[in-house]
């Protein structure tokens, strides 16, 4: 599950470093346009801000899987929990950078952000009641 996640954000930094020199290359922008998000062009700019979202809450997703994994705790609905989220995330970030119109971002977000803390209950409840320290 971590990988999938791993791999979006890798891919989200080759779609932003193809923005910028794309970018560069129709002189759009300069190399030192990018030491500041905010002077970059929108072009990469859309690219740097969908990179940002992905250490923002998946982090945290990589902190409960990681949890469980040390704790030896896991179930189906740990696995479905997991699959969900990153599936949603996976749509938030062509979301983000336009490649698919289905939904809106915000909705996209809220919906990871309660698989997240579905999550984050199941791993709790787990803990509290089959872990025997």
């Amino acid at each position: 599950m971590i990988i999938v996640q791993m791999v979006l954000t890798i891919w989200l930094y080759t779609k932003i470093s193809k923005a910028r020199i794309s970018a560069i290359k129709a002189g759009k922008a300069k190399p030192e346009d990018f030491s500041v998000v905010s002077s970059e062009p929108e072009e990469s700019g859309i690219f740097s801000r969908a990179v940002s979202n992905q250490f923002e809450l998946p982090v945290l997703f990589y902190v409960v899987i990681l949890t469980g994994i040390v704790l030896k705790i896991s179930s189906w609905l740990t696995v479905i929990l997991a699959v969900l989220f990153l599936i949603i995330r996976i749509i938030h970030a062509r979301e983000m950078i336009g490649e698919s119109l289905v939904f809106k971002r915000r909705r996209l977000f809220i919906r990871s952000m309660q698989v997240f803390l579905l999550l984050l209950i199941e791993l709790l409840v787990s803990t509290l009641f089959f872990l025997q320290l």
